[in-house]
């Protein structure tokens, strides 16, 4: 998160026990949503990475801001272009649309070996961290896949797969924070070109306090028709009772 490291894990305080009042309010209410519920504990716990970043940078301890910059790009570059996806699925009802984000949730496990994995297997060379304009910036300029494709190109990709599966879902509650985190990621392009991943996933860390409002407001699913044993029973003792005809 950019500004602090007292920001970055005040947020993330703020965050996780907003995460697990989702979680429960969705194991009540809709199990199917237990995904999206548990969004605020995992940006929780990625802004709390962050906040160890800013501490290491502040010592100038590089292997251990090495170690949080990890931390806190997985959630970055490997859960959420898989997670937005999976869970937009999870609460998707009509058929072709969820076969479509089934497809595109086992798609975006791509983001894992091509960002991801490179790093884990090589930090000391491919990652550089440090403050750039009171955010931090993650320089990953040397990933084998910038060979290949553009920058530029590889943020449309990934804005596309965080922002559009909930954004396309037909459930009405998960359209609000797919937009918003479409938005933000624009914003975060734009204005903060060179600190995007951590200033970006300040904006949707925000979102994820808003989940907070939405699982409060998110009305309890229909009972699924039970048969009344007794009612069935006096029935079939009519049927029989009956004469045949």
């Amino acid at each position: 998160m950019c500004f602090s490291a007292e920001a970055s894990f005040a947020v993330g305080a703020a965050l996780l026990p907003a995460g697990f009042y989702c979680v429960r309010q969705a194991f009540h209410k809709r199990l199917s949503y237990l995904g999206l519920a548990a969004m605020p504990i995992f940006f929780g716990v990625q802004q709390i990475s962050e906040g160890f970043v800013w501490l290491s940078l502040g010592h100038g301890d590089a292997a251990h801001a090495r170690t949080a910059s990890l931390v806190f790009l997985i959630f970055a570059f490997a859960v959420w272009p898989f997670w937005l996806p999976f869970q937009a699925a999870l609460m998707e009802r009509q058929l072709g649309r969820r076969r479509f984000l089934i497809a595109l949730t086992l798609l975006s496990t791509i983001w894992f070996w091509v960002l991801f994995y490179p790093l884990a297997m090589d930090a000391e060379s491919l990652l550089t961290t440090n403050i750039h304009h009171h955010s931090i910036q993650y320089d990953i300029a040397g990933l084998p896949i910038y060979r290949i494709a553009s920058k530029e190109v590889l943020r449309v990709l990934y804005f596309a797969n965080v922002a559009l599966p909930l954004a396309i879902c037909s459930d009405r509650w998960g359209i609000v924070p797919g937009i918003v985190l479409g938005v933000t990621a624009l914003v975060a392009a734009f204005l903060f070109k060179y600190t995007f991943v951590s200033v970006w996933c300040f904006f949707a860390a925000l979102l994820a306090g808003y989940l907070c409002f939405v699982f409060h407001r998110l009305p309890h699913s229909p009972p699924a028709p039970k048969r009344d044993i007794l009612n069935q029973i006096s029935y079939g003792a009519l049927e029989k009772e009956s004469p045949r005809t």
